[in-house]
């Protein structure tokens, strides 16, 4: 286990993210919260965490990035949007991308990222809520191996499996989309 204590920017604390965000704080990290619910907000802070007005203030000082929105564009807007954290994220800061998106979109965003200064761990995860809130989600996910070792302490707080797919990200939103497609047959 990794004692590496984190200062981690949680972005999206509905039924997955906060069960993360829950996790990360019994693992001794510092988890600091974005959500437009404000009782995810509330549950957030009572839970040990604290919360920022937007995804830029949460990551003026993280170690890392979590991402746990809908889809692509609210990725792209937590990054890049009005009120983005890319601006603000430390250089070296990991960003972990859970979302469910294409595969093309995680590249574009992995390239993106890399010229900002930022390994990118692509993450999407499956498991509900109920596995989120245990900390016993499966990953599937691709990285260098320094996105995997700025990670690892996240992974450790939140996953029961975690599927190493390859160095590039990407291949995890490729596999998370095939799994997503069996699941539906």
């Amino acid at each position: 286990m990794s004692t590496n204590t984190l200062n981690i920017a949680v972005v999206g604390l509905g039924s997955m993210g906060m069960g993360m965000a829950r996790n990360m704080l019994d693992k001794g990290h510092r988890v600091i919260g974005v959500d437009m619910n404000p009782a995810a907000c509330d549950a957030l802070i009572a839970a040990g965490g604290t919360i920022a007005d937007s995804p830029k203030d949460a990551a003026a000082k993280a170690d890392a990035l979590v991402i746990v929105v809908v889809n692509a564009p609210q990725v792209e807007a937590v990054l890049f949007g009005e009120g983005g954290a890319i601006g603000a994220l430390p250089k070296g800061a990991v960003v972990v991308q859970c979302a469910t998106v294409p595969a093309g979109f995680t590249k574009s965003l992995g390239e993106r990222l890399a010229q900002a200064g930022h390994p990118l761990l692509d993450a999407p995860m499956s498991g509900g809520a109920a596995r989120a809130k245990d900390g016993q989600l499966t990953i599937m996910s691709s990285g260098t191996a320094d996105a995997y070792a700025r990670a690892e302490p996240i992974l450790e707080a939140v996953a029961g499996k975690v599927y190493r797919l390859g160095d590039a990200p990407g291949i995890g939103s490729l596999v998370k989309t095939v799994n997503q497609l069996l699941a539906g047959v």
